[in-house]
């Protein structure tokens, strides 16, 4: 186990390398720069070539990666084109937002995608899984912005019972049920729009439990068929589930991105997104290298719990 631990972190890291020039490069190749972006045209007429070369852009692309990368291995992460404060310190302050978002958005998505996924396996094609597979394919068509402004539209414009956007009201920061009545809408958009992955599959893996050899025997047997469903057929069909858990993470964290910004919802994924916008270099390349590595290290988590919640999977 130590050993193939010890070869997917060097595999990570070259992965973020590779991950880390693709984004730098794309990003410089795109027209306009963070100068363009934030001084006006009569700025730019005169002294520009200084005004590069105190910003560090006037290096090819390759050297300001070098410089960069060599940068980031001492912990230096840059400072902001656009505010001049730190990235590291943008990152501390947006990060836990964005993973208070993510976390309870996960949390919903758990909650009501496991029970349903088991009853509409034990409710194998009847009505109600019919209702429940019908929904979720619903909930998996629809685009996650077209449900975020249809949320925003219904329940904050209409119906008003949430706010639009924001963390906080202006004159309440730090109120924690404040905090919640602003976290409601988008952490349950971005939990339902996860819902049907966990519908889909758990109610995949518990059938294909149910039909193996073992749960035949132990109705065989006379064991009770709470005791079958319980003991013997959720805990076999649980690994399957962790899987796609760890490679859910991924995607639900690339689906925060929108949601904080249709929710103007202060997090990470609205930071990097305003840094793409303005072309500011060093955050959008450490934001980027923090979903990078959030994904690589999901992956791995991934596969140490399937080994461990499963003891006939080895690694070596």
């Amino acid at each position: 186990m130590g050993t193939y631990v010890v070869r997917r972190i060097l595999i990570a890291l070259v992965v973020l390398v590779v991950i880390s020039m693709l984004n730098f490069g794309f990003i410089n190749l795109a027209p306009g720069d963070p100068l363009q972006a934030l001084l006006p045209p009569e700025a730019l007429r005169t002294g520009v070539g200084r005004l590069y070369e105190d910003a560090g852009l006037a290096d090819s692309i390759p050297v300001r990666y070098v410089r960069w990368l060599n940068a980031v291995a001492h912990g230096n992460l840059g400072e902001s084109f656009q505010s001049g404060d730190t990235t590291t310190s943008l990152i501390a302050r947006t990060l836990p937002r964005t993973l208070l978002l993510t976390g309870s958005a996960l949390a919903l998505s758990i909650v009501i995608g496991v029970p349903l996924g088991i009853l509409s396996a034990l409710k194998n094609r009847s009505m109600l899984d019919e209702i429940i597979t019908v929904w979720s394919f619903v909930f998996t068509s629809v685009p996650g912005f077209f449900l975020a402004l249809l949320a925003v539209f219904f329940f904050a414009v209409r119906l008003n019972w949430f706010p639009t956007g924001g963390m906080y009201d202006y004159d309440k920061t730090g109120d924690l049920g404040n905090l919640l009545h602003h976290l409601i809408l988008p952490m349950t958009v971005l939990g339902l729009l996860h819902v049907p992955v966990f519908v889909r599959y758990v109610r995949a893996s518990m059938l294909d439990v149910a039909r193996q050899d073992y749960i035949r025997t132990a109705r065989a047997k006379g064991l009770r068929e709470r005791a079958v469903i319980w003991r013997h057929t959720f805990p076999n069909a649980l690994s399957p589930f962790l899987t796609v858990l760890g490679l859910s993470l991924p995607g639900l964290v690339g689906s925060s991105v929108l949601i904080e910004q249709v929710f103007a919802w202060p997090g990470m994924g609205r930071l990097s997104i305003n840094a793409a916008l303005f072309r500011d270099y060093p955050v959008f390349m450490s934001t980027s290298l923090l979903y990078a590595v959030a994904v690589l290290v999901s992956n791995l988590l991934t596969d140490l719990a399937y080994a461990a919640v499963d003891p006939r999977i080895r690694y070596s």
